[in-house]
């Protein structure tokens, strides 16, 4: 690596690049790294003396999402190619949609036993330029030229649904974060309902804010989109996901809704959730906000719902 190149762009004075960043050497580079049916481009920066850093680039059709997996997939990285060392490897999220690059995202987490991790919580996003000083040296944040793409399934379209939290599929996270419990009975389910709690908690990133009012800033955004539908484009493909996200904007500047409730609702459109299907459990995604939506007695949100040609009406 070159230690003299200077990244490009501003650099925050960020915890994450005070206490861990350092020149690395890129010992891994597997295009299609593997976890049960999930894939992802895994890139992993070592060297002796410093926490080895893990990237993970993923398109949207590669089974569970990084959000999503990310305990699987940090557990899996670290026992496979980092296993004598005592922490996890710092772990970088790089989803990319067919619409919209959702960034470099930093998921932080601890040792909970050999090669298991916990206590998840989102950290800050980075730009490229900071990534370049956390790994000390260039990074290729592509998907890269060894992606194989999936085989595409029966030609299927995904929309947006409004859903009542209580009816939720039961998330059984078994406490990973311990602030999240095994899974919300009905008794504590209807009485969530009856006293919701309306501020963050602060135990976690899930829990920092008011989901009722993120989920009601989503369903506001995609009643308005609704309402003013457009033709798709000659590829078949519209724009409801900006439109959408234009939306929330425009509603953040009338209500002055605050960065994490923003971002909250925001990722119900980028990154739905999306229960009833998937590997290891009812959800293919979204199953810790849907636990803490659960827990602060959120009555309504947004899911997002596969509909194939033949489904039932």
């Amino acid at each position: 690596m070159n230690q003299a190149e200077v990244p490009e762009g501003p650099i925050r004075d960020l915890p994450l690049l005070r206490e861990q960043a350092g020149v690395r050497d890129r010992t891994v580079d597997e295009h299609m790294f593997r976890v049960g049916n999930s894939s992802f481009r895994l890139q992993l920066f070592a060297r002796s003396g410093v926490r080895p850093v893990a990237l993970a680039t993923q398109t949207d059709r590669e089974g569970a999402a990084l959000m999503n997996g990310a305990e699987r997939f940090v557990a899996a990285i670290w026992q496979r190619h980092c296993p004598d060392e005592q922490d996890p490897p710092i772990f970088i999220a790089h989803q990319l949609l067919d619409s919209k690059d959702l960034g470099l995202m930093h998921y932080g987490f601890t040792a909970a036993g050999p090669h298991t991790v916990g206590a998840p919580r989102w950290g800050p996003r980075l730009s490229e330029a900071e990534l370049r000083v956390l790994v000390g040296g260039p990074v290729d944040v592509s998907r890269g030229d060894g992606y194989i793409e999936p085989a595409r399934p029966q030609e299927g379209r995904m929309r947006y649904a409004v859903a009542a939290v209580v009816g939720l599929p039961r998330p059984d996270l078994h406490g990973d974060p311990p602030c999240m419990p095994s899974g919300a009975p009905w008794w504590r389910r209807v009485g969530r309902q009856v006293a919701p709690r309306r501020r963050g908690r602060g135990c976690c990133s899930y829990h920092d804010g008011d989901w009722g009012a993120a989920s009601e800033a989503a369903i506001r955004a995609l009643a308005r989109v609704e309402a003013r539908p457009t033709e798709p484009t000659d590829d078949g493909e519209d724009d409801q996901l900006y439109r959408l996200l234009d939306a929330l904007r425009t509603l953040s500047d009338e209500h002055r809704l605050d960065e994490w409730t923003m971002e909250a609702a925001a990722s119900l459109f980028t990154d739905p959730i999306q229960p009833l299907r998937g590997e290891g459990g009812p959800y293919i995604n979204g199953r810790h906000r849907s636990q803490a939506m659960l827990d602060a007695g959120t009555r309504r949100t947004v899911i997002g719902v596969w509909e194939y040609p033949g489904d039932d009406a």
